[in-house]
């Protein structure tokens, strides 16, 4: 799916396309804080349109796989400091590069806050400290997925965490300070343990390398460490900070406590992006930093992710049921969501190894099936999350008992909704039944028992039916005003609906950019 003219296009640019994607939205938030509430807004808009054209243009003129180490394309490094005076001494570097997962996750990223940024139209306090935020926040993301190098990764992973802090706590609504605190010491917490990891893969980097030589030269490197014979030990020990990290952030049973509070006290675009995007960091950490990185350690982990991501998707659905505010509703919901993407990660890392050409090919379908789920997912829910908000804004609550006959007084937003919410629960023709069903088949060939899963589309299904009958076709309560949503504040989800249904019908237009990965992960045919 490349084209001459995209990738032509990117070597005209005057910088690395990647270094340009990040420094773009640095400036536009000074620029941002500096004006105000004079053009912060336009400003916001105009550089998040240029850097979802800027992905569209990567994705494009990229192949999936690279010619760069570890099949990496647009690499590019930038020296921190050197731990001493020779050329071998230790070094601290953020290296950039990309592949066609990671572009994929880029793409995603630029489309969620794009339509965020659409959506904070309904921002009047603060607008030059919200907009700066905001996009020191896309900065941020764009860094995750494009990180090689674990320190460079984590800055990123941090840099996430502060202006989300601000945006919940200050924007949010009554509460949300309390939220945003505990969002904060989850989240931290959970990348402490994980920069204990990065620095323990460091140090032990040093002792062995790949034909089990000891070298006196530590790294951070991705691509370097991928490469190293590090001891099974060694990587488990990796990968369980790795899940206290990036488990957080997905997130799983019991580490999910902060997000339903965080959502429901956020302000509508900051809950976009936050079921949007970063939880897909917790999902893409376990690609990246575990199957890409130590997928031994992952295979032999496998069993326990699996029973984690199984039982988080049941519980997470049963907790759903209980729910009555619209917003904690879609919260459980994503967390029943992105449990998938654990189980195909396990599905993956199990079956990869075996000598059995049929569990390897579902293997490749299972972790096809959680990319496919980070993208379906992050557009799905950003149209309920931004609906949740336009109830609140059109029936002044979101409370579901106290809503009735949305269709008869605001027929417009309750066929968004509609839309929005049978693509949630899996509807064949929206992209949310194209995840579920590759990573469901490929999981059940390489664990049977994994099955059990399928109990958490029932349940979404019932109470995702009884919050859309309550809602929009019971009888309408005369006491209750409701107005029907301008077009100004249905376009953000109407663009966002057009990729769930587009990928439903064509998901081809993802898979094509991850296969190339997957199939040479799978045949250790990476450099």
């Amino acid at each position: 799916m490349q084209l001459g003219l995209a990738s032509d296009l990117i070597t005209a640019l005057p910088m690395n396309i990647l270094v340009f994607m990040l420094l773009a939205p640095l400036i536009g938030a000074l620029i941002a804080y500096l004006i105000g509430a004079k053009g912060a807004r336009a400003i916001t808009l105009l550089i998040t349109t240029v850097e979802l054209g800027l992905s569209l243009l990567l994705i494009l003129g990229t192949p999936s796989l690279g010619s760069d180490a570890g099949g990496m394309s647009h690499t590019i490094s930038y020296l921190l400091a050197r731990l001493g005076t020779t050329s071998e001494a230790p070094v601290f570097e953020i290296i950039l590069g990309v592949d066609g997962v990671s572009m994929v996750m880029i793409l995603l990223s630029n489309l969620v806050i794009w339509i965020a940024a659409i959506s904070s139209n309904h921002i009047k306090t603060s607008e030059g400290l919200y907009y700066m935020l905001f996009l020191v926040l896309q900065t941020g993301l764009l860094g995750v997925f494009m990180a090689l190098d674990l320190i460079g990764f984590f800055i990123w992973w941090e840099l996430v965490l502060i202006p989300m802090f601000f945006i919940i706590g200050l924007w949010g609504e009554q509460g949300s300070r309390h939220a945003a605190v505990k969002f904060f010491i989850y989240t931290h917490l959970g990348s402490a343990v994980m920069l204990v990891g990065f620095f323990y893969l460091y140090f032990q980097s040093s002792m062995i390398n790949a034909i089990g030589i000891a070298t006196e030269v530590p790294t951070f490197s991705m691509v370097a460490l991928r490469n190293l014979g590090l001891d099974p030990w060694i990587q488990i020990g990796f990968a369980l900070a790795l899940f206290m990290g990036a488990g957080v952030k997905l997130p799983v049973f019991p580490l999910h406590n902060w997000l339903p509070w965080a959502h429901v006290k956020a302000p509508t675009p900051g809950s976009v992006i936050l079921a949007g995007i970063l939880l897909k960091m917790g999902g893409y950490a376990f690609i990246r930093l575990g199957l890409w990185m130590i997928p031994d350690a992952i295979a032999r982990l496998a069993i326990p992710f699996a029973i984690i991501a199984i039982f988080t998707c049941i519980y997470a659905a049963f907790t759903a049921m209980a729910q009555t505010d619209m917003k904690s509703l879609v919260a459980y919901t994503s967390i029943n969501h992105m449990s998938w993407v654990l189980l195909g990660v396990a599905a993956y890392a199990a079956g990869a190894s075996s000598a059995d050409p049929i569990i390897q090919a579902a293997a490749n379908l299972a972790i096809q099936g959680s990319i496919f789920m980070m993208f379906s997912h992050g557009t799905i829910i950003s149209v309920m999350f931004i609906v949740a908000g336009q109830l609140k804004y059109n029936t002044g609550t979101r409370e579901i008992p106290e809503i009735k006959g949305l269709m008869t007084k605001a027929p417009k937003l309750s066929a968004v909704l509609i839309l929005a919410t049978l693509a949630a629960f899996g509807l064949p023709g929206f992209s949310g039944f194209i995840a579920e069903a590759l990573i469901m088949f490929g999981s059940i060939v390489v664990y049977s028992w994994s099955a059990l899963i399928g109990l958490g589309i029932f349940i979404t299904v019932g109470y995702m039916l009884w919050m859309l009958n309550r809602i929009v076709f019971s009888d309408v309560d005369p006491e209750k005003e409701v107005s029907e949503a301008p077009w100004n504040d249905l376009i953000a989800p109407i663009l966002m609906l057009i990729p769930v249904i587009l990928l439903g019908i064509w998901p081809d237009l993802i898979l094509d950019f991850v296969k190339p990965v997957i199939d040479a992960m799978l045949a250790g045919g990476l450099p």
